[in-house]
């Protein structure tokens, strides 16, 4: 559903729902008496029914183990926290919740570079998942001490969009730590010279386009040059001929 920044949380009715639930242990049921005692009399008649079945059972089927691979095999994780996320959908003008989970801030064992990357924690969904770019704005949302906005190219949907992200942690304190761990982040992919390449191949083509544009303003420049050579030494030839 929609996602409202600085809203007071409804403690009341969560402390409410969360008091009704009864308790997982610690909790007598009834009839647990008889139950003993029903044991008592089966151990005193000397049954044991779990040793006297020998039966054996073989699988129908044998799976074989599959490793599970996750992406994350070759990075090495710099941070870790659950936080809520939320993306902004233009569409309807509203924010949608992508899912409650870990965020990471993944460092590459062998480029260096470091990702974010946050993961549903029920359905193991990846919801963002992008390089963090030097110069990245992470922004208060009005009325929170509690959140961060940004926007930046992700591939969470396996293709490239430009998103903007929400996300909400528990508290103050954890968002700082966050917003520290980002900054890092940042600064490692700046010394790396992450996002300087997509600059430099724009400047390229730029000069590439440039230089194509001078090389056809010169060839055609050649071409009349060569052209009025050419009449230069016809008319030449034909003052010749009319001298002689």
């Amino acid at each position: 559903g929609g996602f409202a920044f600085g809203a007071p949380p409804d403690s009341a009715s969560s402390a409410g729902s969360l008091f009704s639930v009864p308790p997982a242990f610690g909790a007598a049921s009834a009839g647990t008496g008889a139950g003993d005692a029903e044991g008592d009399n089966a151990d005193a008649a000397g049954g044991d029914p779990e040793a006297e079945c020998q039966a054996q059972f073989k699988p129908v089927v044998e799976l074989e183990e599959v490793a599970v691979t996750t992406g994350e095999e070759h990075e090495e994780c710099l941070f870790e926290m659950k936080s809520k996320l939320y993306r902004f959908e233009p569409e309807s003008n509203e924010w949608k919740e992508r899912g409650i989970g870990p965020v990471k801030f993944l460092k590459h064992k062998e480029t260096g570079q470091v990702r974010l990357l946050h993961r549903n924690d029920k359905t193991l969904k990846i919801r963002a998942n992008h390089i963090v770019m030097p110069g990245t704005n992470l922004m208060e949302h009005a009325g929170t001490d509690n959140s961060w906005v940004w926007s930046t190219w992700d591939f969470a949907d396996e293709e490239q969009r430009y998103e903007m992200f929400a996300i909400k942690f528990g508290n103050e304190e954890r968002a700082q730590q966050f917003h520290s761990k980002h900054a890092e982040a940042m600064n490692i992919n700046a010394s790396l010279g992450v996002g300087e390449e997509t600059e430099e191949t724009e400047e390229e083509a730029a000069k590439k386009e440039e230089k194509a544009k001078d090389d056809a303003a010169a060839d055609e420049l050649a071409s009349k040059l060569e052209s009025t050579e050419v009449k230069e030494e016809e008319k030449k030839e034909e003052e010749e001929e009319e001298t002689s």
